[in-house]
């Protein structure tokens, strides 16, 4: 009981800490407030990071990162008054580990994941599978996907091209044409 309280107290001092920055950062097209659970929370504050570990969830909006380990990177402010340095603004997130990125429009699967704030884009690389709805699949070694854009850039490797798998819409068949009727019927 103790440790979980404690964990959610961190995790508590982080947000605010976080969230007291003046541009914040987005994981998906929402100005909504990220939330992040876990099992562990620490907060690096002299080093402006934050590390969350064991089955992390970070949700914006309709936006959703799973993954094994997340670090939120801030850029800090001058230590005022014997205080530490605070967190000024969301720079980067890092997922490593089992990451599912979740959005209205996208999901991509992979390995390891870093969100940049100023350029507003998700680079995931590794195994990489991302999907769109029902439209198919598309497997390579880095995705670069812009959020706000909704714009993707998928990479392979000289061993590993990028491969992409369609199901084309299924077309009806064409109407069989009219009997012809005789002259005078």
């Amino acid at each position: 009981m103790v440790w979980s309280q404690t964990t959610g107290i961190v995790a508590g001092l982080l947000a605010v800490s976080l969230a007291s920055g003046a541009a914040q950062a987005q994981i998906g097209r929402s100005d909504a407030p990220i939330e992040i659970t876990s099992a562990q929370a620490s907060y690096l504050q002299n080093e402006g990071r934050g590390v969350y570990t064991g089955s992390v969830v970070a949700t914006q909006g309709d936006s959703r990162i799973t993954t094994d380990k997340l670090t939120v990177i801030c850029q800090t402010g001058p230590a005022t008054g014997g205080e530490a340095p605070a967190c000024e603004a969301i720079e980067r997130l890092v997922a490593e580990g089992n990451i599912y990125y979740t959005a209205p429009d996208v999901r991509i699967k992979g390995d390891l994941a870093q969100y940049d704030y100023p350029s507003d884009t998700i680079t995931i690389t590794g195994d990489v599978i991302l999907s769109r709805g029902a439209d198919g699949v598309v497997r390579g070694k880095r995705v670069v996907y812009n959020v706000g854009e909704g714009r993707t850039l998928i990479t392979g490797t000289q061993q590993d091209r990028v491969t992409s798998i369609f199901t084309p819409a299924r077309r009806d068949p064409a109407p069989a044409p009219a009997p012809a009727t005789p002259p005078g019927n």
